[in-house]
């Protein structure tokens, strides 16, 4: 299990709230290091998260994710448009080869490969409107108290 300790600074509707994280040593070794939203600051994350506790705005806030879900989401952000792209660069270089357009290889191979892969992008958009979008979201797993 993946967690983090952030302050809710928006929610979105009852099950949906933004928090924001204080960057960790987790993101230093990310691919996405320096991509995702960014707070006020280069030291904060704005993290859009499942609400089941009903936390409020302000409120200290322990979120959560599965390491399976993260998996799982990084697979089909990093793997699915490479492999996509791979299968493009093949089927180009194959019809390149087997037609006699006069056409290089090389480059129908590269530019199959550039449209699988931004292919596979849209498909990819399209078909996460159709997801359960929580399953893949962090959730709040806990409304930190202050201590006084």
């Amino acid at each position: 299990m993946i967690e983090e300790v952030g302050t809710v600074v928006e929610l979105k509707g009852k099950m949906i709230a933004v928090v924001m994280c204080t960057k960790s040593s987790l993101c230093e070794n990310c691919a996405t290091n320096g991509n995702c939203a960014l707070g006020d600051d280069d030291n904060t994350r704005l993290i859009e998260v499942h609400n089941p506790l009903a936390a409020e705005v302000g409120e200290q806030v322990r979120i959560a994710t599965t390491t399976k879900s993260f998996l799982q989401s990084s697979f089909l952000l990093y793997i699915v448009p490479l492999i996509a792209l791979v299968i493009g660069a093949i089927a180009g270089k194959l019809v390149a080869e087997s037609t006699s357009t006069g056409l290089d290889p090389n480059l129908l191979s590269a530019i199959l490969g550039v449209s699988f892969m931004s292919g596979s992008f849209v498909i990819l958009r399209v078909g996460s409107n159709v997801l359960n979008k929580e399953s893949y979201m962090p959730k709040i797993v806990e409304i930190l108290k202050e201590d006084l």
